[in-house]
């Protein structure tokens, strides 16, 4: 059996896997955020359960909204702050007497995907989440690229999308990170609410947006069509940049085929190569991606730090 957790600010997800990746146990339970002991219980306690029934002791991958330090294993970044600063990995498996692997979630999407998802048998993949925000992950030949500071693939951050902004008659906000003109803020479904917001002058949920749009609703049409244009625009840049054979998308907008596709069409026409067959297009893992490249953490060279 393969253990693997998928961790979030509101919940954690755990799952237990064959040897054929098919999912034999899957549990949720509300994650302690704030309170490390009662975080480390509920992990202990789900994993003395699984041992139980499956009698066996196995090792663990754990997927979190997060960045690692490569030199120290220490958490950098999360919305967890009872992991915050903890190196997570090392200190985890010496409590559970057994090896745990810890990586992005975003990484652990693209490993699933890679592996054996929409991207299988690709050799460069670049998944990306569109989700609240916007994530990525980078596989290469079936293993992740390396990393000096333990942050990779996330084309959210570090961008600057006030040109379009300003082109679309859209005010700048400040992104989570402390910066101003982040795609992250703009590229989610809380950016497509955004969006809508600012041209409207009314709140609106994306699930209801993106429902509109595929109505005819004129507004969330305007919507849909600045927000693919914020996306395909800087996606198309790390295509040139990477030139992944597949893109698959992870995350609640994934399950907007049509916008998936309009996506594709745009980055498509926008880079330097030639792509004549879909690039873009939703994770076959697009709802458990995380979890399940959690679960293939084990397959990864020991020498590619995760």
């Amino acid at each position: 059996m393969h253990y693997a957790f998928d961790i979030g600010g509101s919940k954690i997800e755990f799952g237990a896997f064959d040897a054929a990746g098919d999912i034999q146990s899957h549990i949720k339970v509300p994650t302690p955020a704030d309170d490390r002991d009662a975080f480390v219980a509920v992990i202990a306690g789900v994993i003395g359960d699984a041992d139980a029934e499956f009698g066996a002791a196995s090792d663990i991958g754990i997927s979190f909204a997060g960045g690692l330090d490569p030199q120290t294993g220490a958490v950098i970044s999360a919305n967890i702050p009872a992991i915050k600063g903890w190196p997570f990995a090392p200190e985890l498996s010496k409590i559970l007497n057994r090896r745990v692997r810890v990586a992005n979630d975003a990484d652990c999407f693209a490993l699933a995907e890679a592996r054996t998802g929409a991207a299988q048998d690709a050799r460069t993949v670049f998944a990306i989440i569109l989700g609240t925000g916007v994530g990525g992950g980078i596989v290469v030949d079936g293993q992740f690229i390396g990393g000096r500071s333990g942050i990779r693939g996330e084309w959210g951050h570090g961008n600057d999308v006030s040109g379009a902004l300003i082109r679309h008659g859209l005010a700048a906000v400040r992104c989570g990170c402390g910066r101003t003109g982040c795609l992250d803020a703009w590229g989610g479904a809380r950016g497509l609410e955004r969006i809508y917001a600012q041209i409207s002058g009314q709140g609106r949920p994306s699930y209801d947006i993106t429902d509109g749009w595929q109505n005819g609703d004129a507004i969330a049409t305007h919507a849909v069509e600045i927000f693919v244009d914020l996306i395909a625009g800087e996606l198309a840049l790390m295509v040139n940049v990477l030139d992944p054979d597949c893109v698959p998308v992870g995350g609640g907008l994934a399950s907007e085929g049509r916008l998936i596709t309009m996506i594709d069409d745009q980055v498509r026409d926008r880079v330097l190569g030639r792509y004549d067959a879909p690039l873009v297009m939703p994770g076959r893992y697009h709802r458990d991606g995380g979890l399940r490249g959690a679960a293939m953490l084990h397959l990864l060279d020991d020498r590619v730090g995760v």
